[in-house]
């Protein structure tokens, strides 16, 4: 299947309205707000507070997908403070899940409001996040996966990242209209999002009143989801080199899986999840 092939798109006047990453990010963000603001409602969560932990969580996202970023990389070190946020290219979405629950949890701790309450509310609607901004990253051609000859893989255009890379790693020379067929990898990420957030809507509906749970359940859910997803990004996209056991991502997909099974130990009564 040919995407955005020899053009920014099929139509080049078209390109201004591929989206920005940043708009993207925005459009995630008005989503996530009004969806948890529904079931905050819902579940008798006061409205001026939920809002503020919005507030708290955004910007505690927007710091942390970018110092993981610096830290990934090795730039925390080697750039002036002053530019650790200046607005250029370089963020990591790792970072915004753990910035986002760290300034949850350090507004409601910080106001003494039940942390348990809005951070799981909260948590239950994050996996909307790689649903919605993962389309950017495909009509962009950012993250992309590996080359394959699988029906549905796609081509990027001239200049795009894959074409970059493939001729970079002389796979493909500087003259060609594409870059080589690739597994549509932020669709993978996008579907495994959608399905992540349906299955923990139901896990936090039956069990919100049991703090720890729904946590617990979204970095097990989420970490063992997208770990064999992982296999399948470019090594020039953040995929897994070929002298490493595994890639950045699912090193933190194990950890969140960690994470996640010792939440629900902890916080789960011997008897079971099942149990009444």
């Amino acid at each position: 299947m040919r995407f955005l092939e020899g053009s920014p798109l099929p139509l080049p006047w078209l390109a201004p309205l591929v989206p920005r990453p940043g708009l993207m990010y925005g459009i995630a963000l008005v989503i996530l707000t009004l969806v948890f603001l529904r079931r905050a409602h819902r579940t008798g969560l006061d409205g001026q507070r939920a809002l503020e932990v919005v507030l708290a969580a955004a910007v505690g996202a927007l710091i942390g997908t970018r110092l993981f970023y610096l830290i990934t990389t090795g730039d925390l070190l080697q750039i002036d403070v002053a530019d650790w946020f200046k607005l250029y290219r370089g963020t990591a979405s790792w970072g915004a899940y753990l910035g986002g629950i760290l300034g949850c949890v350090l507004y409601t701790t910080t106001t003494k409001i039940d942390t348990w309450s809005y951070l799981e509310t909260a948590v239950s609607v994050a996996p909307l996040g790689p649903f919605i901004a993962r389309w950017s990253c495909f009509l962009r051609g950012d993250d992309f996966g590996r080359v394959s000859d699988v029906a549905w893989a796609v081509t990027f255009p001239a200049q795009s990242l894959p074409w970059q890379a493939h001729v970079a790693s002389g796979q493909l020379p500087s003259t060609a209209s594409a870059s080589l067929p690739v597994h549509p990898f932020q669709l993978y990420l996008l579907v495994n999002g959608l399905v992540v957030f349906v299955v923990l809507t139901a896990i936090w509906r039956r069990y919100r009143e049991r703090p720890g749970v729904t946590l617990g359940a979204f970095l097990l859910l989420y970490g063992a989801s997208r770990f064999p997803w992982e296999f399948l990004r470019d090594p020039a996209a953040g995929g897994r080199g070929p002298d490493a056991l595994f890639s950045v991502s699912q090193w933190m997909c194990l950890a969140l899986v960690a994470a996640g099974t010792g939440f629900l130990i902890a916080r789960t009564p011997a008897r079971g999840l099942t149990a009444a």
